[in-house]
């Protein structure tokens, strides 16, 4: 007589699996945060490859070489970027020759934060112990060597982050170029579900993630133009640094917003007053209710269908994963891994967790 064996999907086997699930997961996000230098390059190039491929595929219908046609988007955008970076060093340095007419009514602000900040301590003293009030004198000294490694420690951070995004658009040529290849090997390691019948994943993949980028980009160049004409207007100062920012800050969920408006009520108090601030305060919210509210819903829509709780726990996994990078990644980064988990076989529950479904895509 031969001993019963148990079936394939035995009760025992549950644990086995989820302790290996478990075992999984952990070694990927670990491998995640002590690579993340790598992979937040990979991760930007993808997004940068994504968002530049429709341009690419329209110079390739007018018979125009794909290299050609790549390295000449490529130089569009380096130069886009360095003629931002000359305009914001150029308003940097109004800022600084502006500074001196600044200082009394940054002084004033300032005495008056310290006076709310002496009232809150004179008041939370009194409810504290006797012992608690106190306040110890520390005194901080470093040496000449400390200041020294300092330096050449934010040195060698510099060059690290210039040799890191010179990399991006190497990767983003290398992507746009051999996308085919890299296709076709993808498209070997996932199983396809068979809900997507003759549809190829990678294209799936790759048609949800280049509508996403395209679309946030346009979304993020209507806010950068509309907050400058709108500074301009009020005559704002340094809306060259001001509206970049509020379309920069797209990239933030939640926060971003912060990032992008308190500087400019900054500038508008310190350089006008009250009134100049509250009339910069209500042009930015209306701005942001309608790229809220209507530009990102009608120009991304439904390219990612992510669920609003979904998109926190990203922003803070993400976030605290590789830092801001992550943070701004984290959108894009998940919606990617809902597309994926989406047209795999097995996966579709964890893509029904982190939003909508898809609706399949046309075969090819």
């Amino acid at each position: 007589m031969t001993p019963a064996t148990k079936p394939a999907g035995s009760p025992a086997s549950g644990p086995r699996s989820t302790g290996a699930a478990i075992l999984s997961a952990v070694a990927i996000i670990a491998l995640l945060y002590f690579g993340r230098n790598l992979f937040v390059v990979v991760a930007f190039a993808l997004f940068l490859a994504f968002a530049l491929r429709p341009f690419v595929s329209l110079l390739e219908r007018a018979r125009v070489p794909r290299i050609a046609a790549i390295l000449m988007l490529l130089f569009v955008l380096i130069g886009a970027i360095v003629l931002l970076v000359i305009n914001v060093t150029a308003q940097l340095n109004l800022f600084y020759s502006d500074l001196p007419r600044y200082q009394a009514r940054i002084r004033q602000l300032l005495t008056n934060v310290m006076d709310f900040i002496n009232t809150l301590r004179e008041r939370m003293g009194n409810i504290l112990p006797a012992d608690q009030r106190g306040v110890r004198e520390v005194k901080i000294s470093e040496s000449p060597l400390d200041t020294t490694r300092a330096l050449f420690a934010q040195i060698g951070d510099v060059i690290q982050f210039v040799l890191y995004a010179a990399a991006v658009p190497f990767l983003t040529l290398f992507m746009l170029k051999d996308r085919e290849k890299f296709a076709r090997v993808i498209e070997g390691l996932l199983t396809k579900s068979p809900r997507y019948g003759r549809t190829h994943v990678t294209g799936a993949i790759s048609r949800a993630m280049t509508a996403y980028a395209l679309g946030l980009s346009f979304v993020m160049l209507i806010m950068a133009a509309a907050t400058t004409i709108a500074l301009m207007v009020l005559q704002i100062n340094y809306y060259y640094i001001l509206g970049p920012i509020a379309g920069l800050a797209i990239l933030l969920p939640y926060v971003g917003v912060i990032f992008s408006t308190v500087p400019a009520i900054a500038v508008a108090y310190f350089q006008y007053d009250g009134r100049k601030a509250l009339a910069v305060f209500a042009v930015y919210s209306l701005l942001q209710f309608l790229e809220g509210n209507v530009l990102t819903p009608l120009i991304v829509g439904g390219r990612v269908r992510l669920f609003p709780l979904t998109v926190m726990v990203a922003f803070i996994f993400w976030g605290l994963l590789w830092g801001i990078p992550g943070a701004i990644l984290a959108v894009p980064l998940t919606s990617a891994l809902k597309v994926v988990c989406e047209n795999v076989a097995g996966w579709e529950g964890f893509a029904r967790l982190l939003g909508e479904p898809d609706p399949p895509p046309e075969a090819v």
